[in-house]
């Protein structure tokens, strides 16, 4: 089921809950032959991976990131930037690892306050930034620094590819089930 969609910056952003699990959907296509007409006639999506594991829209030139994380899964696409997304439900695992993908200066500037949600923004953020980056950007700690930020319900926050010293912004959102992290580059 569609959550939400919208337009941020000429990208389109999906987000979709997974509602049925696979054998509700095959109860459904109990008499396939009567859809069997439309089914010969849909076209459907083919993501395809490059080398470094990014995913393409086969014959299509949109540039494409996803993201699942429990039922809910994100999807940005855009036709001509790259795109990075990330959503993340709300877990305690983040208090166990944030040492592992933030810095020393990161940890004091994002969690001194020991607000969970933001190391989980912090997380989905890196991931974001990975999903665009790409191999470049893969010691979260020391390739990518997120800049010390404040908690709102939908904002913006900046970041660091260090080795190329560029600068992103990034937008959250947080929902009551999942914290949502994209950018455009």
């Amino acid at each position: 089921m569609i959550h939400e969609k919208f337009i941020a910056n000429g990208a389109g952003v999906l987000i979709m809950e997974v509602t049925e699990s696979l054998s509700d959907l095959e109860v459904r296509l109990s008499n396939f032959e009567i859809y069997k007409s439309a089914y010969d006639n849909l076209k459907t999506v083919e993501i395809i991976y490059d080398k470094g594991g990014k995913p393409a829209l086969k014959c299509n030139p949109y540039h494409i990131s996803l993201s699942h994380s429990g039922k809910w899964i994100a999807v940005m696409a855009h036709p001509t930037r790259k795109v990075g997304i990330d959503i993340e439900c709300p877990t305690d695992k983040f208090e166990k690892l944030y040492k592992r993908f933030l810095s020393e200066t990161e940890q004091e500037e994002i969690y001194h306050d020991k607000d969970l949600r933001k190391i989980q923004i912090a997380w989905s953020a890196k991931e974001a930034l990975f999903k665009i980056i790409g191999n470049e950007a893969i010691d979260f700690a020391n390739q990518l620094r997120i800049f010390a930020f404040n908690i709102k319900s939908s904002n913006t926050i900046k970041a660091e590819h260090i080795p190329t010293s560029t600068i992103y912004h990034l937008q959250y959102k947080i929902d009551n089930q999942f914290i949502l992290v994209y950018s455009i580059a």
